[in-house]
Parts: C-alpha cells; sequence; structure tokens
C-alpha cells in the first residue's frame, strides 16, 4: 500500500515528478474559495445576528416582566394603589443594558365589570382591573428598531368602591386630544338633593389626564375641574359640570376638554377711531366648538369709552381650538328655526351682490394658541352723526333691512355713551340700524336722520335710507352699515 501511495505521489519519470497545475486551475480553485468564505462569513455573520436579536428579545421580555411586576406590587400596597398603576411613555421610560437602549412603552386602561375599556374608565360599569400592554422597543442591528409585546391584567388589592356607593371617573383632555395631567378636580352635593360631601377629596388628573372619586354616596353633584389659566369649551374659567348623578354599584363617568386659555386681543374697526357701543357683545365662530357670545368689558357700564385706537386692547381669554376663531362684532346667530337668527353682523351673510358686484366675505381665521396671545382685527360698519355732544346715542336694528342685509330677526339695540363732541364717530356691527339720540343712557327722544338726515353719513360703505316725496321706501330713515367691497 505504502508502495503505492509512493508511487502515486512521486512518480517514476522524471518528467511527471516536474508536473503542476496551471494557471487556470489555480484561478478556478481560488474563485472556489472565495465563494466559500463569503458563504461561511455570512453564516457566521447571520448567526451572530440571530443571537443577538435573541438576547435583545428575551432581555426586552425581561424588562416588561419586570415592569409588570412592579405595577402589581404598587397596586397592592394599599386600598388606592391601584390608581398609581398608569401609562408611560417610552421616551420617559428606558433603561440600557449592554450598550443597547431599551425602550418600555406601558399603555394602562381600565377594564370595567360590564367590559368597557378606556384610559379612565368610560362606562358606568364599576372599575374592576387594569389591562397592562408593555411594548418594548431597542434598535435593530440591520436598521431600524425591534420590539416585542407583553400583555397582562393587575387587579387591585380591595374593591375600588365599596357596593353601597358609587364612583365618579373623572377625565381630562387638553385641545389636542391628549390627556391633561395636573389638574384639580372638586366635587360638591347639589344643594338640596340627596348627595353628601366627600370623604376623601379627588387628586388632581394623573399622567393619563384621570381623577376619581369614590365611594360618593348615592346623589346629585358638581364637578369642577380647574388649573391656573385654565378654560373649557364652553368659555368657562373654571369647567363645571352639574348635575352629575351617582348610582350605588356604579361609576359616573364625567370627561372635560380643558387647556390653558389663549387670550384674545380684540381691535374693532381699526384706523377709524370710532367709540364702540358699550353693551356690544363679541361672537367667536369656530368650525368645532360653534359660537361663543364674549363681553370683554363690562357691558353694564354707561360711561366706559372704548375707541379702536384704545391701549391696552380690550381682551378675553378663549378656549385654544386648533382650527382658531372668526370673530364678529354683535350678537351674530344662525338658530335653525330662524326666529333667533341675526345675520346682519357677519359679513359673509350678505351673499347679493352690489350694484359694483361685490358681495360679503368671510372674515379671516384668527390663531389661538394655547397660553399666549393673539391679535383679532373685527370688521364693523362706522358712521358719523353731528350735532350730539352732550347726548347719548342708541342704535336700533330695523326690522325692515335695507337693500343686500340679511337682517337681524332677533333684534340689535347698541347703546353708546355720552358725547363729547358735536361730532360722534361710531361703529356699530354690519346692518340697518334707526339713530336716535337722548339725554339719558339709551334713550331714543330723536331719531337723527328723520330729524336731519345730513346729519348722518356712513364712513364706510353704507348708506342713508329716506322717504322722499316722489318715491316711497319701506326702510325709510335708516342707515345701512354695509360689509360687501369694505376693506378689513
Amino acid at each position: 500500500m505504502v508502495k503505492r501511495l509512493q508511487r502515486l505521489l512521486r512518480p517514476a519519470e522524471l518528467a511527471q515528478r516536474e508536473a503542476g497545475f496551471s494557471i487556470i486551475e489555480v484561478m478556478v480553485a481560488m474563485m472556489v474559495f472565495a465563494v466559500m468564505s463569503v458563504g461561511i462569513a455570512y453564516g457566521i455573520a447571520n448567526t451572530l445576528q440571530l443571537t443577538q436579536t435573541s438576547r435583545g428579545r428575551e432581555t426586552a421580555v425581561a424588562l416588561a416582566s419586570q415592569d409588570i411586576d412592579m405595577l402589581r406590587q404598587t397596586a397592592a400596597a394599599s386600598t388606592t394603589g391601584i390608581f398609581d398603576v398608569v401609562s408611560a411613555r417610552g421616551d420617559d421610560n428606558s433603561s440600557t443594558i449592554g450598550g443597547m437602549k431599551y425602550q418600555v412603552d406601558r399603555k394602562v386602561a381600565w377594564v370595567q365589570s360590564d367590559g368597557a375599556s378606556g384610559a379612565c374608565g368610560t362606562s358606568n360599569g364599576k372599575l374592576a382591573y387594569k389591562s397592562v400592554v408593555e411594548t418594548v422597543s431597542w434598535p435593530n442591528p440591520r436598521g431600524g428598531s425591534s420590539s416585542t409585546s407583553v400583555t397582562s391584567a393587575i387587579a387591585p388589592s380591595d374593591a375600588v368602591t365599596d357596593p353601597g356607593y358609587g364612583t365618579i371617573i373623572i377625565s381630562v383632555a387638553d385641545a389636542s386630544g391628549a390627556p391633561y395631567p395636573g389638574v384639580s378636580i372638586s366635587v360638591t352635593p347639589v344643594g338640596g338633593g340627596t348627595g353628601s360631601a366627600l370623604t376623601k377629596s379627588p387628586l388632581p388628573t394623573d399622567a393619563q389626564g384621570c381623577s376619581y372619586a369614590v365611594n360618593v354616596v348615592q346623589g346629585d353633584y358638581t364637578v369642577t375641574a380647574n388649573t391656573p389659566g385654565g378654560i373649557d369649551t364652553d368659555q368657562q374659567q373654571p369647567s363645571k359640570q352639574s348635575p352629575i348623578s351617582v348610582t350605588a354599584g356604579a361609576s359616573a363617568p364625567v370627561p372635560f376638554v380643558y387647556d390653558q386659555a389663549s387670550t384674545m386681543r380684540f381691535q374693532y374697526a381699526p384706523t377709524y377711531n370710532a367709540t364702540v357701543p358699550t353693551n356690544m357683545v363679541t361672537t367667536l365662530s369656530s368650525s368645532v366648538g360653534g359660537l361663543d357670545p364674549v363681553s370683554p368689558w363690562d357691558t353694564t357700564s354707561k360711561t366706559l369709552q372704548i375707541t379702536s385706537t384704545t391701549n391696552p386692547r380690550p381682551s378675553a381669554a378663549v378656549f385654544p381650538f386648533t382650527s382658531g376663531y372668526t370673530v364678529l362684532a354683535g350678537p351674530y346667530s344662525n338658530s335653525l328655526d330662524g326666529t333667533k337668527n341675526c345675520l346682519s353682523p357677519s359679513p359673509a351673510s350678505w351673499t347679493t351682490p352690489n350694484p359694483t358686484g361685490d358681495v360679503g366675505v368671510g372674515t379671516p381665521v384668527v390663531p389661538a394658541p394655547a397660553g399666549t396671545p393673539a391679535d383679532a382685527p373685527v370688521m364693523m360698519g362706522v358712521a358719523t352723526v353731528k350735532g350730539v355732544k352732550g347726548r347719548y346715542l342708541t342704535a336700533v336694528s330695523s326690522s325692515t333691512p335695507g337693500p343686500g342685509d340679511p337682517g337681524c330677526a332677533a333684534g340689535m339695540t347698541m347703546k353708546f355713551p355720552v358725547a363729547g363732541a358735536d361730532v360722534a364717530t361710531i361703529a356699530l356691527p354690519f346692518g340697518t340700524w334707526t339713530i336716535s339720540s337722548g339725554t339719558t343712557f339709551g334713550s331714543t327722544t330723536r331719531n337723527e336722520i328723520a330729524s336731519n338726515a345730513s346729519n348722518v353719513a356712513p364712513v364706510t360703505n353704507g348708506s342713508v335710507n329716506r322717504k322722499t316725496a316722489l318715491v316711497v321706501i319701506s326702510y325709510d330713515n335708516t342707515l345701512t352699515l354695509d360689509p360687501r367691497g369694505q376693506i378689513r
């Protein structure tokens, strides 16, 4: 055998001993080796990545389980411990292990006895337990990120509310719909009802915007949400809901939409230096909140004189709707029954073209960012009235609107302070008006147009309407202030 191998490895002929591999054979061998090396290297790298991914997943599951165990201990620590089990964002709940950053995103929701589920609790069912979803994410070696989720349930150490009592569930969200933490909550019984003062006041809203009143005696209550600078969608500071009826063995959910107010600074008929009616409301219109009349000053005053150059400007705190507001002078309304409509103050309601083809256009939308001021120019009609020194002016909307005026069926009465000069420059909501004066606040002793029409003149677009000998016009002795074609 040995001799046979020697013959094969050491040929007898000298020419055969000096024979070797050709260049082509060497190149082929190198290529085969390279292919095999790439495959082996890829396999090793893939194995390392899979190992790292598997290790990362194991670590993530361990972190989620650790967080759930911590929540169980929190819930078991006291009878109210379950209320400390709340959601947490991954950005605020992270750990670095083995040079890898793991973010634990925790979402907690109440599950009620009727099966309803929500961050604070959304139904009349009793608060049963909390559902917890832990989602852990970490960087993926191949790019992007990996994640895994663990779900569990955490029960309170005891019943949240005794069977003979009820629970009030308060949830507070801001203008964007996000939870609003730190809002103070108070619950008081409605006077004359069967409710009773709470033995323990609710805590401020937690990270999920939730607060709870437990062991509440059956009856009716007023629930109030309050924080400095806060306001609700009804422009109320603080926000109240009443009556909230509580039934034994059940929950009463009370949702609030509440945020930091925006300060709306109004500019009435800017550049005209006109006096504004002391009793005039300002109407805020938003696509989400509807119509809200606000009073930036004391509307019962007889002497307050607000002009378009008043500094500081009249202002009002408003809810920061993300859609912003359009601002109208006067009590604009568009009720469905039509009997209480007052369309004249809105330029957009003047849809009939005037002789030059102009129609009314909508006022610009004013942004209302939370916690910051916003300037709001308010379009108005402006006129001058002569011969009124020492007299009070009163404008009453006409039941017979002028040409193109959509009218104000609800009616408007605007009262001005006493005129200090012979010529008064006044600003009014758009519409058709009778202009009167007298020696007492709000009096209509003398119709200024009927007595001397030349003493009344529109400064902005408008007309004085009078009965003449040749033509009988039903809207005589009135002043129409028209937004069509008026530059803001």
